[in-house]
């Protein structure tokens, strides 16, 4: 008979949870540029309704957002595989999907790859990473 330690079944969920976590983000990423201009559009004009910003601002707050969301998924799912230097390999992950992602943009009706974006990407990414970093330390 085998007895699994509470904190060891804990841990396991926690790389599951944050590898499907991570899965979903991306597949949620590739939606969204896999959207022609038009659907596009109509996607951040429906943000306009709550948001009293710009249909550019919208466009570029998406970008943050989506890659900070991204950036935390990795960074906590490396952490729970114990891979070393796993804010690094977080980072990469992101910047490497962020110019997949405008990569495939460049096949996509209306849409173009924007060096700025992924720019803005990697921000996003880095600053949540650094803000759990910082987190993380604290709790040590």
């Amino acid at each position: 008979m085998h007895i699994i330690h509470p904190r060891k079944e804990a841990f396991h969920l926690k790389k599951f949870i944050f590898t499907i976590l991570t899965i979903c983000n991306m597949m949620l990423i590739f939606y969204f540029s896999n959207q022609n201009a038009e659907q596009s559009t109509q996607t951040s004009a429906w943000f306009l309704q709550f948001l009293p910003f710009s249909m550019h601002f919208i466009r570029k707050l998406a970008h943050f957002t989506i890659y900070a969301l991204l950036g935390y998924n990795t960074l906590y799912m490396y952490k729970n595989y114990n891979i070393k230097r796993f804010a690094l390999i977080a980072l990469l992950t992101c910047i490497l999907y962020a110019c997949s992602d405008e990569w495939h943009q460049s096949f996509i009706s209306g849409r173009s790859p924007q060096i700025t974006d992924i720019c803005i990407d990697t921000i996003g990414a880095l600053s949540m990473i650094l803000l759990n970093l910082s987190i993380i330390r604290r709790k040590r």
